[in-house]
């Protein structure tokens, strides 16, 4: 529940901060509701920032440099100030500041090595906190010298062989999963010579009787412990899956936790390079403009380069089009953008738009989340193919992939669609048109309907569409620009409703006036232990984990608790599986088609091809056409199945390819090309 702020709790919340920054950062809530009613003036105590100086000269910037202590945070936190250090050879003057990183040749000198090591109480402390010093130290044999340095103590090799050693640590411990994470190596030793069912003071796990977790009245009587979905998952898991199986989970009330944004912040950039003459573009997006520009500049397989360079013309400034994105709105953001640059503006992409989208690309797995079952349920929380795909375009295009787009499959998105071609007519556009006032409208509840009355060139025919225009620098006054901000909550929204305004905005960084466009940003240190394990369990393997999780997965490899994640399973078969016939056979029999073995086990399949155990494989079918010689006749008599060319090309692709090298498709009249006007 959002908190009323009244004067007095804002100003009691204002005294705990020093500066107008930090009391917007701290609690964005009081802030807004102090800047509205104009109570901010009031607050004296709270400081504004000293305006940095227009030209640094040598004392400024070694004063603004005495309030650092590190060299990294001076170079990242005072950018101007430090390259005009760097470019006057000031930098090696300011002793005060420490390096992150030691000069190369460092830790080849023993003295600085042993200086090193006398920070520290273990050999394990200086192991991990200065891997580079004790790595040198290992290899020149220094570690032997270094009696300060306390080791760890260690068993004899052999000492868990001997059963009473292993019986005397057990004794320290009353479950068995507290004796298996307290000291692994004695109870694998126990487990594998089989004393742990001698151990009788040692409780085990409680299980329940098959089928405990299939009853809904046990699933609930666990779930109505929890106040939270995750601490449900966390808990039992057994009784969490069946709930998700069964679709309980809808029926469960838990409380919602307040979210903590994106792990990398909001950071992201949609970004488009323009060619006006051919009405080209590339649409990309990015965490760092300045690197990928500079690729998109010098790498010769880059596709803006390549399209530039064979023009023999300069790569223009990219335009930025959306900034401030988190990784889901990344991803969102730049598939909407690359359609409306196709569809819309009719530019033709040099970027494949069927490669974005929310959980496809660099970031996110389509196929390992999207499964057929999961998209159908995610269709039917929508109405219409457009809502579909804006809504959820990562399902939308697993839809697409299985091929389930169809009046059989999501029968509720075709009962009101129109025939072929309806919006050809122009008296159909023209009728739909009528429903509507403005073009904006128009264009939102009847997008197909607007394109062909674009297309078609009808649009000065619609006089009772009104078209929204703000007269000429209308947008240059700040009290316009302001009130047409407090309609929208976040940039996104902002940009979508007007673009005009949201550009003048961003040109003059007008956002410090509108403290109502939120922006989510992620407090540092958000990926605690507690927090990477909790993610890690939603996976199943290492792999999957990294895919999805890449932040969590690398905290978890640097602090060495990916040890701690017993449940990740390793499907990784061992060295020379696939060289045993029966093993081949057994994988071979999931499959129907030879394409599908491929690409579902390659090692299986490449093993089956060179030992020649593919041909004794009669279950698995072969393409349709395969080895099939498609003469003039045969290419005619099945291009008269379709209407078009696509249809033609998706369903016979060898017999179109033959058809388009020998010239034949201009004689096949009955084939229309979308690409046609």
């Amino acid at each position: 529940m959002n908190k009323k702020w009244t004067k007095e709790t804002v100003f009691e919340e204002a005294k705990k901060y020093s500066s107008k920054s930090e009391f917007k950062k701290k609690c964005s809530g009081a802030f807004k509701v102090a800047y509205e009613k104009g109570w901010l003036i009031e607050m004296e105590w709270l400081k504004t920032p000293e305006r940095l100086p227009t030209k640094w000269t040598r004392e400024s910037v070694f004063a603004i440099s005495r309030n650092y202590d590190v060299y990294d945070t001076f170079r990242k936190e005072q950018g101007s100030a430090f390259n005009v250090a760097k470019q006057n050879g000031w930098i090696d003057e300011m002793i005060w500041l420490k390096r992150k990183y030691t000069i190369r040749g460092f830790w080849q000198s023993k003295d600085n090595v042993f200086d090193e090591s006398r920070k520290h109480e273990t050999m394990k402390d200086f192991r991990e906190v200065c891997p580079s010093a004790y790595e040198v130290a290992r290899r020149n044999g220094w570690l032997d010298e270094m009696d300060w340095l306390k080791r760890a103590d260690r068993t004899p090799t052999g000492y868990w062989e001997i059963k009473e050693n292993v019986f005397v640590e057990a004794h320290k411990y009353v479950t068995r999963t507290k004796f298996r994470e307290s000291c692994y190596l004695a109870y694998i030793s126990a487990k594998n010579n089989g004393w742990l069912e001698e151990m009788d003071w040692l409780y085990k796990s409680e299980r329940r009787e098959n089928g405990y977790w299939n009853v809904k009245e046990n699933v609930f009587a666990v779930a109505n412990k929890c106040s939270y979905k995750s601490e449900f998952r966390k808990k039992y898991p057994g009784a969490y899956a069946s709930a998700w199986v069964h679709h309980w989970l809808d029926e469960m009330h838990f409380q919602t936790k307040d979210s903590k944004g994106d792990p990398r912040g909001p950071i992201h950039i949609i970004y488009v390079y323009i060619d006006e003459v051919d009405k080209c573009a590339y649409v990309g997006a990015t965490n760092d403009i300045k690197r990928r520009d500079s690729e998109h500049r010098r790498e010769e397989n880059d596709p803006v380069f390549k399209h530039f360079k064979a023009k023999g013309i300069e790569i223009p400034k990219c335009k930025i089009l959306l900034d401030g994105l988190t990784i889901v709105e990344r991803q969102r953001e730049e598939r909407i953008q690359s359609l409306y640059y196709r569809d819309v503006l009719h530019y033709k992409l040099l970027n494949n738009p069927n490669l974005t989208g929310e959980n496809i690309g660099s970031i996110g797995a389509l196929a390992s989340k999207w499964t057929k079952a999961k998209v159908i349920r995610e269709a039917e929380k929508y109405k219409t193919p457009t809502e579909f795909f804006t809504k959820s375009a990562g399902a939308y295009d697993a839809a697409l992939r299985y091929k389930m787009m169809n009046k059989e499959t999501f029968p509720w998105f075709y009962s009101n669609r129109m025939p072929p071609r309806w919006w050809n007519d122009k008296g159909h556009v023209f009728e739909e048109s009528r429903k509507y006032t403005t073009w904006e409208e128009f264009f939102w509840k009847s997008p197909a309907a607007h394109f062909s009355a674009r297309k078609h060139k009808w649009a000065e025919e619609m006089t009772w569409l009104i078209r929204k225009q703000a007269p000429q620098k209308y947008w240059q006054d700040e009290n316009n620009l302001i009130n047409e901000s407090k309609k929208y909550k976040t940039k996104t929204e902002f940009f979508k409703g007007c673009h005009a305004a949201y550009d003048y905005a961003q040109k003059h960084n007008l956002w410090e006036k509108m403290p109502w466009i939120k922006t989510t940003i992620k407090e540092s240190g958000y990926w605690t232990k507690e927090r990477v394990l909790e993610e890690g369990k939603k996976y199943s393997t290492k792999k999957d984990f990294l895919k999805n999780a890449p932040t969590a997965y690398s905290k978890a490899n640097k602090y060495h608790w990916m040890d701690e994640m017993t449940w990740f399973q390793s499907d990784v078969k061992p060295q020379g599986y696939w060289q045993i016939k029966q093993n081949v056979i057994e994988e071979s029999k999931k499959y129907s088609s030879r394409v599908e073995f491929r690409w579902g086990a390659t090692g299986a399949y490449r093993s089956s091809i060179d030992n020649g155990w593919i041909e004794e494989m009669t279950w698995l079918k072969r393409p349709r056409n395969y080895n099939q010689k498609w003469t003039r006749e045969t290419v005619f008599e099945v291009s008269k199945k379709f209407s078009t060319r696509g249809g033609f090309k998706k369903e016979y692709k060898s017999a179109y390819n033959v058809a388009r090298i020998n010239g034949w498709l201009d004689e096949m009249t009955w084939l229309t090309s979308i690409r046609k006007k």
